[in-house]
């Protein structure tokens, strides 16, 4: 019998809660958590199936280098010592644009992001890319605009919703809500709630919806432009809650007044009582809205978040108890970037800018194969794949196979891996400890996590976390450290205060050593990481002493004064001690723990960060995007041109996928979910059997794929899953649908992808 040890899974933001049985130093079982504070005895099947993600055919255990046509291993100090002298010589010769780096978080796991920032800004770089510049751009953007914060996002209040809307959410199956389907069977099976479904899909969440409203095919921003246009004309509105919170109202409605609603809705393919009705429900009841990636990688898709927010601003359900909340962040996931700031980078290809410090991935070809001087010529990658993920695989391996420098940092072979100049093996987030969550998405509890070593790891991995630490210290980047902050930071461990080591730390900083703040990561995780044995754990104990909830009386746990001699000489510290009591309460707590609580009675005051603490709501971006969100412009944009005759969902989550743990094809063994999801009617009408091999093409590539009759597919519309067309062990498995994605299909505001729009030609072989 094996050893059960309590964990979290790593594979999306909601880390629930795991326990694993090991033995042999394998993972042989797994199991949801019933302690877990975060999800009380819940997970997916993702996470039951991270053993093998971790017990792997393909793991990467010591560093290598390409030499000619093939791989030879080299030690640490090599890799490190030829990857300082060839990045830095670029750097010289080109200037940091020259200098990228991509990934450093999977689904739950960031602590990577600090040491990756932190080298970055040593660089004097601006270059991130990770998944935020997949699928979050718009909708931050959005809330940057209006609430004046990118970092916090609006999510339902489910405790206290009478009515909860997925809108292009399947969360039945995606999950992406904490404990999903235990919310989404509350509200369905509770006569006093109601579950409202937009989506153009019968999805497993739709077929259990009291309401399921289906817009056809890309029309959510024309549909939501007429909802609101409709509340208006009907006098629903809020107008206390706008009068006292929104500060520009009488400017943005004039994009909802004198339009035709019913031509909108006609457009739309949503009959006008039903849109009424959604309507009352909107204006009368408590409600909050999940958006998920149906919205987030739609047409218009920035544009659509943008009117989700007015439509829970106008109803009175924006930040407050029952509607939409914030969930507070324990770790800062960015800072707020404004795009029309002189000192916000602008690509100089395609000219997109960052929201909260990460930049479209979709741009990443354009800014590598320029011929501008100023293009990127080097990137650091890790737990990231763009050859799969992202936009685009052909233009992306292109692009990757141009750069003058790529170094991957992975725990497991990958398209990138393959191409690589040099390879660094990374820890699996179970051989690490210490990795942490940044998205803390508990309401009203505050929960925060920190793993605990699981696994030992074979061979020769280092953390993530650690090695951009030691690739900054190598590249010449970080002052050398004096003997005695390393001296501090043994004593913190030995004797667990850390607030002595914090002092002496803070007086080296003072004293000028650093270029910004941002490299004191580095220090740390070059210090007390040491210390730990564990840059990962050194780091979330400085991620939680600089968290935005410091000082800000939500943090419930307590501090002893005994424990802190620094208090008695310096009392203004009181709220890093308290930050450090919810590191220890959390270090102590495998399963997590609830730090705190929030704050629900001032989440209006809290969270419009705005200077006159008001909803915005027009801004001139969108003023000039609304004109072309006509019934017009769009009957003619939504029909199919050049041969295409079904649009394409790039993506499709399924009780049969199992995210990242794909790529070893024994989560699939009785399984086979790399199809073509099709309408049966619309596939009879082909000609096409179930399970008949069929060519998809588009403008960027075609692959081959066998058709799955489903009647969740809407007529018209086809979908293929992500995270296929990979080699394991030597063979190849399906093909990969970002072949089929081009990367010019990025929204324009801010650069989403259009991945569930994807015009695609579909015939028979």
């Amino acid at each position: 019998m094996g050893v059960w040890k309590k964990t979290q899974c790593n594979f999306c933001a909601l880390s629930c809660g795991l326990e694993m049985e090991v033995e042999n130093n394998k993972i042989v079982s797994v199991r949801p958590d019933p302690d877990s504070p975060r999800t009380h005895g819940y997970c997916c099947r993702k996470g039951r199936t991270a053993k093998y993600f971790v017990d792997h055919g393909d793991r990467i255990l010591h560093p290598r280098k390409r030499v000619g046509d093939h791989y030879e291993e080299i030690s640490w100090e090599q890799a490190y010592k030829e990857i300082a002298e060839k990045a830095n010589k670029i750097i010289a010769d080109h200037g940091p644009r020259s200098f990228s780096i991509l990934g450093c978080a999977l689904g739950s796991a960031q602590t990577p992001y600090a040491t990756a920032k932190s080298l970055l800004a040593a660089v004097g770089s601006q270059y991130m890319f990770n998944p935020i510049g997949i699928e979050f751009m718009g909708n931050w953007w959005s809330h940057g605009k209006i609430l004046g914060d990118q970092m916090h996002f609006m999510e339902p209040d489910d405790h206290n919703n009478e009515v909860i809307i997925y809108w292009g959410s399947n969360s039945y199956v995606s999950h992406q809500i904490p404990d999903a389907r235990k919310v989404c069977r509350e509200f369905s099976e509770n006569p006093d709630k109601m579950v409202i479904v937009v989506d153009p899909r019968l999805s497993e969440t739709a077929r259990m919806a009291d309401m399921h409203i289906m817009p056809a095919l890309g029309s959510d921003s024309l549909f939501l432009r007429a909802l609101i246009a409709l509340i208006l004309e009907k006098g629903w509105e809020n107008k206390q809650y706008i009068d006292t919170y929104v500060a520009d109202w009488a400017r943005a409605k004039r994009w909802f007044e004198g339009i035709d609603i019913d031509e909108y809705l006609r457009v739309c393919g949503i009959p006008r009582q039903q849109a009424e009705d959604f309507a009352r429900i909107l204006t009368t009841k408590k409600w909050g809205m999940h958006q998920d990636l149906g919205l987030f990688f739609g047409r218009h898709n920035t544009m659509s978040s943008y009117l989700c927010i007015i439509l829970t601003v106008i109803c009175g359900m924006a930040l407050v108890k029952g509607g939409s909340v914030v969930p507070e962040c324990v770790i800062e996931r960015g800072t707020f970037c404004d795009e029309h700031n002189p000192k916000t980078w602008r690509a100089p290809v395609t000219n997109r800018f960052p929201v909260l410090n990460v930049f479209p991935v979709g741009i990443i070809p354009d800014e590598i194969l320029g011929n501008n001087e100023d293009r990127i010529r080097v990137m650091f990658t890790s737990m990231g794949n763009p050859l799969r993920s992202y936009p685009d695989s052909n233009k992306m391996k292109e692009a990757l196979e141009h750069l003058e420098l790529l170094v991957a940092i992975e725990c497991t072979e990958t398209e990138v891996t393959r191409i690589a100049d040099y390879v660094l093996p990374g820890r699996t987030t179970y051989e690490g400890n210490g990795d942490f969550n940044a998205f803390t998405l508990n309401y009203p509890e505050i929960v925060f996590q920190s793993r605990k070593q699981v696994l030992t790891p074979v061979g020769e991995p280092r953390e993530d976390v650690q090695i951009f630490a030691e690739l900054t210290e190598a590249m010449g980047l970080i002052p050398k450290l004096p003997q005695y902050l390393y001296k501090a930071a043994e004593k913190a461990v030995l004797t667990g205060d850390r607030m002595a080591y914090f002092v002496k730390l803070l007086g080296w900083t003072a004293a000028g050593h650093l270029k910004n703040f941002d490299q004191l990561a580095t220090v740390i995780a070059l210090t007390l990481g040491k210390a730990y044995g564990s840059a990962a754990r050194a780091i979330s104990w400085a991620g939680m002493l600089t968290s935005p909830i410091c000082g800000k009386g939500l943090v419930t746990a307590k501090y002893d004064k005994k424990k802190h001699p620094v208090l008695s000489r310096m009392p203004m510290f009181k709220d890093w001690c308290q930050m450090d009591a919810a590191f220890e309460l959390v270090d102590n707590h495998p399963e997590g723990a609830i730090i705190g609580m929030n704050d629900p009675d001032n989440m209006l005051k809290n969270h419009i960060r705005t200077k006159d603490k008001k909803f915005h709501t027009w801004c001139e971006e969108i003023d000039e995007y609304m004109k072309r969100i006509t019934p017009e412009a769009e009957e003619e944009d939504l029909t199919l041109k050049g041969g295409c005759n079904f649009i394409l969902s790039a993506g499709r989550h399924s009780d049969d996928g199992m995210n990242a743990t794909m790529r070893n094809p024994a989560t699939f063994k009785y399984r086979q979910p790399y199809t073509l999801a099709m309408n049966p009617e619309d596939a009879k009408e082909m000609g096409f059997a179930n399970g008949q091999m069929v060519k998809v093409s588009t403008k960027a590539g075609e692959l081959e794929i066998p058709v799955e009759y489903t009647w969740q597919t809407s007529r018209g519309y086809c979908m293929i899953p992500h995270h296929f067309g990979y080699t394991f062990q030597g063979k190849k498995i399906g093909e990969h649908v970002n072949v089929l994605t081009s990367h010019k299909d990025i929204e324009e505001l801010t650069g989403n992808p259009v991945w569930r729009y994807t015009p695609c030609r579909v015939e028979a072989i």
